[in-house]
């Protein structure tokens, strides 16, 4: 066998395993994007008129990095940094969310704004639960 054609089937295959990588990475993208628990907290953060002030209407989510440590899903609890946009600011939405068991409804017990302009702050959007250690959210 030639270099050469040795050289295409190596391409071809590289070629295959990135399109391959970036397809699974939309897919899981997509579907956290779906669940209940996010949807819920993009809902929560355009109705509240703190972020609608900071950010500017409309308020809209950059694509999920879903290769960021900071987002997961694991057992019943979740926790996810969405990009946004507004017609004034971009930021950060960070929430965390969880459930009791897994016949139980997904709650999102936190949320917090942050603005690419001063992430030495962020502004509660909600919180329900302050005994739950998971949601500490202090700057180091």
């Amino acid at each position: 066998m030639s270099n050469i054609k040795l050289v295409k089937i190596g391409a071809l295959g590289g070629f295959a395993t990135v399109t391959m990588g970036l397809i699974l990475k939309n897919k899981v993208t997509y579907n956290i994007t779906q669940t209940e628990y996010y949807q819920d907290a993009l809902k929560t953060l355009k109705q509240h008129n703190g972020a609608i002030y900071l950010l500017g209407e409309p308020i809209t989510e950059r694509q999920l990095d879903v290769t960021n440590a900071e987002n997961f899903t694991k057992g019943n609890f979740a926790q996810y940094k969405v990009p946004l946009v507004g017609s004034k600011r971009r930021g950060n939405l960070y929430f965390w969310a969880e459930k009791n068991s897994e016949l139980d409804k997904w709650n999102v017990i936190r949320m917090e704004l942050e603005l690419n302009n001063d992430s030495s702050r962020r502004l509660l959007i909600k919180s329900t639960s302050d005994k739950n250690e998971k949601t500490e959210t202090k700057k180091e």
